[in-house]
């Protein structure tokens, strides 16, 4: 197996793709997350990043600090972040509360009005990154990248980016309901939930591959509790404006000389993948 497909998703998850890909009779493709942010799939105090989290993950470390595969305020470590950090940051802050001296993240934090905390205790290692506490009915697991898929589309029929893609909108939170809560606590998370809906744009497959790729998911990693690693509808779903031609891993419904996957690198590839869907 090509090592460098493990830029793209985590070597437990490699089957799940390929499976999803051969039981629904379609391509998947999926834009690279990167291997810091798989390295924290699945280890307990960590969840993969949420529709409603619009922020980008880190793309290094800093100091003592470990940064790089986890969501980051790029006001705190602007070094860290990609040079448009600030933007997506922005789109989020307002699910983000920043107590002024940090969290301890071995603590339920009761009474949050928010999704999400933001670690401000420079002594601990993620200093300046985003943890999901659920309005405070969660322990705090600090937020990595998430699977970030291109395209879903059927095998065997001329591929049209966004072609049949709608706009729905869907609950913001990813998990579920975490057991032995009270019927307060219950009422609180599903108005949390429906206060932050997000607005995704999906296609015909989105739904059914997302969440076939989830229960497998959640099946090889009993860290996760609940989170899910797929959680919005796909980059092409925006239109053939769209299609810029990222670097992609791409998972087949049949064999292509003896793999079920290949990274496309470029139009040219990208175009001769498509000829032969």
């Amino acid at each position: 197996m090509d090592n460098a497909f493990f830029d793209f998703v985590h070597v437990r998850h490699f089957d799940a793709f390929v499976a999803a890909a051969r039981e629904h009779r379609c391509h998947i493709l999926v834009r690279k997350t990167g291997r810091a942010s798989l390295t924290y799939c699945g280890q307990a105090g960590y969840t993969g990043k949420r529709a409603d989290m619009k922020a980008k993950t880190a793309v290094a470390n800093l100091g003592p600090w470990q940064l790089a595969g986890l969501v980051c305020s790029p006001l705190i470590h602007p070094g860290a972040c990609k040079p448009d950090a600030l933007t997506w940051w922005q789109q989020s802050a307002h699910l983000v509360t920043a107590p002024p001296d940090g969290f301890d993240d071995r603590d339920q934090p009761r009474g949050c009005r928010t999704p999400y905390l933001l670690q401000l205790d420079k002594r601990h290692r993620h200093y300046g990154c985003v943890a999901l506490v659920e309005h405070g009915l969660l322990t705090p697991r600090y937020v990595h990248g998430d699977y970030d898929l291109y395209a879903i589309f059927p095998a065997g029929v001329p591929f049209e980016p966004a072609g049949q893609a709608v706009r729905r909108t869907t609950l913001a939170s990813s998990m579920s309901a975490p057991a032995g809560m009270t019927l307060e606590q219950r009422v609180r998370f599903d108005a949390a939930r429906q206060a932050h809906a997000v607005s995704d744009l999906t296609g015909p497959l989105s739904f059914r591959v997302a969440t076939f790729l989830n229960v497998r998911i959640a099946k090889s990693e009993p860290g996760l509790l609940g989170a899910l690693m797929v959680n919005h509808g796909e980059h092409l779903n925006q239109g053939a404006a769209a299609q810029d031609f990222q670097e992609v891993l791409a998972f087949m419904p049949e064999p292509r000389g003896g793999v079920f996957a290949q990274v496309l690198h470029g139009q040219a590839a990208h175009e001769a993948y498509f000829r032969q869907a």
